[in-house]
């Protein structure tokens, strides 16, 4: 039974391993959608059967109608197609199908590796039911888990090098350049220095070129990342376009707000900062400090009080003696 509990581990680490190389690698939605409409159909349906593998085909039948019965519910396909969007993958009705697929084995994976470490002894009935319950149930919410943590770091990222950003618009639009011109520069320069930030810009500006009115590209722009900041500079060039006031005027004022928001933001974090060094303080560097600096004061101490037990002890026998 032991051998049979590690192969089933084994299989299901295999599983786990197969699933996570299986992500979609983010790039551009634009640039893949032309790419594939450029290509003949018939080598894009030959060239997607031959990509896809026997395990997924055979996966994804005996989970459909876990999926079916899932999607079901307008609402939870409107919440995992608003995840697909703040993290900038392909939000089609295929693709929540595809990650509540992907949910569903995660989770049938995470029962069945509850049932190999089970088989192999060892647990009372509390912990079975534990593993039971615990282990399929946070397999299946790790694909949410990560497109939520990787949106939280788009997120940072974005409030963090978005004053920049803002400051080379703003010289741009000043050096002459027009709004859709001067997205597209920033996309440019930003690259290197945040390419998730670059990404954006450089979308809204395709969006713009391919036919997109400016408002409608800016609304997506905003829908597509949940930063406080990144709407309001939205609303702000809206506003802008509307009313026709000067756009460099308004960047430079949103920019300088910006920057002081994120210098505040630092602030509060370095205030922060002691608060949460005082518990590593007391449970690590406080205990092995007074360790080195108490314990060679106790063995002279233990030394002395052994040498003045001898002393006691010999001066009784030298008085018999006398």
């Amino acid at each position: 039974m032991t051998y049979i509990g590690l192969l089933l581990i084994g299989l299901c680490v295999a599983g786990i391993i197969y699933l996570f190389m299986d992500l979609e690698e983010e790039d551009d939605i634009l640039e893949r959608r032309l790419k594939s409409l450029s290509q003949h159909k018939e080598l894009a349906s030959v060239e997607k059967v031959n990509k896809e593998s026997y395990f997924k085909k055979r996966a994804g039948e005996l989970v459909a109608p876990i999926v079916n019965a899932l999607t079901k519910k307008r609402q939870k396909v409107n919440t995992v197609k608003q995840l697909l969007i703040q993290a900038g993958r392909p939000s089609t009705d295929e693709d929540v199908v595809k990650l509540i697929t992907q949910k569903v084995l995660y989770g049938i994976i995470g029962f069945v590796f509850a049932l190999a470490i089970y088989s192999i002894g060892g647990l009372d009935a509390m912990m079975a039911t534990i593993l039971f319950i615990a282990t399929p149930l946070t397999l299946y919410r790790l694909p949410e888990m990560k497109l939520k943590n990787y949106i939280k770091h788009k997120e940072t990222e974005i409030s963090y090098n978005l004053p920049d950003a803002l400051d080379l618009l703003t010289v741009c639009v000043e050096a002459g350049l027009g709004l859709d011109a001067a997205l597209f520069r920033v996309s440019q320069e930003q690259m290197r220095t945040c390419p998730i930030l670059a990404t954006e810009l450089g979308r809204v500006s395709k969006d713009i070129l391919a036919g997109v009115p400016r408002q409608e590209a800016f609304r997506n722009l905003a829908n597509r990342n949940n930063v406080e900041d990144l709407r309001s500079l939205t609303s702000l060039l809206i506003q802008t376009d509307k009313l026709g006031t000067s756009i460099a005027q308004s960047l430079k004022v949103y920019s300088d707000t910006v920057r002081t928001r994120r210098r505040q933001k630092a602030e509060a974090l370095a205030a922060k900062a002691s608060v949460k060094m005082v518990i590593p303080l007391v449970l690590f560097i406080l205990p092995s400090m007074f360790t080195v600096l108490l314990t060679p004061a106790f063995i002279s101490l233990m030394d002395n009080f052994q040498n003045m037990s001898i002393g006691s002890k010999s001066q009784p026998k030298q008085e018999q003696q006398k």
